[in-house]
């Protein structure tokens, strides 16, 4: 038998454990209250600091992400293509001080263009900075002749931007081509004329690859990916299953050369012209997206993969802001710095506001975003996010100051330029399944 005294002391000895753990937890969450306390957002003082030589590199953001259905659940990755096929994309990284493997979700490139997405919608709503700033246009009749399917498209929306093919190859009015040319013609050393037409061009970079000389290139000034660490870290194992579909009417249509041939005429113009033709030679009715499929795991059949931790980075490069000019001398030059920074800023906080990436990948946020300004040498102010106001008054303000500072004057400038009717005319609706 234990003595009394034993009990005693053990029982005294849990109390002191529990009041211990109390005590270092409150101590925690208050270390964690007063953080925040301390934490301020950013202003646009940051930024002109920024905007000179010798401050801050860079604003970075990092955000922790989960499947919505819990981590239980598998996500879609981005797909690339690997011969007829298509796979993800695996990398090593150095993540919480071990090296892990991990997949991509979401690429630089696709980060981008998902900022891009959100000020084309701002200036679709008419968003008060957004809505005036300067674009080229391209039109095009996807109906030659009929003006009810003209449809238009912007710089924010093509690949290249100002220097797409798409534009490239459209016809100009005389006063028009001549400013873009001369937008062609800038360089990092006064990028004046880009800007005046295409401010989206010098904000998310460009290269005119295919002039023989002179090309432009434009370093983007933002970067972010979304990437996840494996749940299994001795080897890829991605999910390989396709969705079955069922057919009320029937299972398998199989028809005869004849009868195939007569439904391929008349469906013709409103399909791929490779996949009808092998219908009308096979009368496969599966060629033509009719009958009901089997589940499937082949290889190709990329469903997704298990993971055990989501994170996305966005990061604003102030040294690559500080690398353009813009023939307004110092001041001007970096008050149109500021404005660039702030217009990528808000288009940052606007696509954080909607976490849709693709269908099968919905995620979640698990933690908020963690803001951090360099301040150089080590050094950073730890920022508390930025919300939609915060960031649209941000960015007002950066465009006082650049109309004060550099005259800038957005008032909805646009080049519109006529779309060649051949590209329409030999355009296809190609996809994944073509290759």
């Amino acid at each position: 038998m234990w003595p009394r005294s034993f009990f005693v002391c053990m029982l005294i000895w849990c109390c002191l454990t529990m009041m211990v753990r109390c005590v270092s937890s409150e101590s925690i969450s208050l270390k964690h209250v007063e953080k925040r306390a301390m934490m301020r957002k950013l202003t646009v003082q940051d930024l002109n600091e920024a905007a000179k030589i010798g401050g801050s590199n860079a604003l970075t953001e990092v955000t922790s992400l989960a499947p919505a259905a819990g981590m239980g659940s598998i996500v879609a990755p981005a797909k690339y293509t690997a011969g007829n096929g298509s796979t993800y994309v695996y990398e090593k990284r150095w993540v919480n001080d071990e090296c892990v493997d991990t997949v991509l979700i979401d690429s630089r490139t696709s980060q981008a263009n998902r900022l891009e997405d959100y000020i084309s919608r701002a200036i679709e709503v008419g968003h008060p900075i957004f809505s005036k700033m300067p674009q080229v246009r391209v039109r095009y009749e996807m109906i030659p002749g009929d003006e009810s399917s003209v449809r238009y498209f912007d710089d924010v929306q093509l690949p290249h931007r100002a220097v797409d093919a798409h534009i490239r190859i459209a016809e100009f009015s005389e006063s028009d081509k001549v400013k873009y040319m001369a937008a062609r013609n800038s360089s990092l050393e006064d990028l004046s004329a880009m800007l005046a037409i295409s401010p989206v061009t010098v904000m998310f970079g460009c290269w005119d690859s295919t002039r023989n000389k002179n090309q432009l290139r434009i370093p983007a000034s933002f970067n972010g990916e979304i990437y996840a660490v494996l749940a299994d870290q001795t080897h890829e194992s991605p999910i390989h299953r396709a969705g079955a579909r069922i057919d009320p009417v029937a299972a398998g249509v199989h028809l005869t050369k004849n009868e195939a041939k007569k439904i391929a005429e008349r469906i013709k113009g409103t399909m791929n012209d490779k996949k009808l033709s092998k219908f009308a030679s096979s009368g496969d009715g599966s060629t033509i997206v009719i009958g009901a499929i089997p589940p499937s795991t082949d290889a190709n059949a990329l469903d997704g993969i298990a993971v055990r931790s989501i994170t996305r980075t966005h990061v604003l490069s102030f040294s690559m802001l500080r690398a353009m000019r813009f023939g307004k001398g110092p001041e001007g030059d970096e008050a149109i710095r500021v404005l660039l920074a702030a217009a990528l800023i808000n288009a940052m906080v606007g696509s954080n506001a909607e976490l849709h990436l693709r269908e099968n990948c919905f995620l979640v946020e698990a933690d908020e975003p963690k803001t951090v300004l360099d301040r150089r040498g080590g050094k950073h102010d730890d920022l508390e996010m930025l919300t939609l106001e915060d960031a649209d008054e941000l960015l007002a303000q950066a465009y006082a100051q650049a109309q004060k500072k550099a005259g800038i004057d957005w008032h909805g400038q646009i080049i519109t330029v006529q779309g060649d009717p051949a590209v329409i005319e030999s355009a296809s609706a190609a996809d994944d399944d073509d290759r």
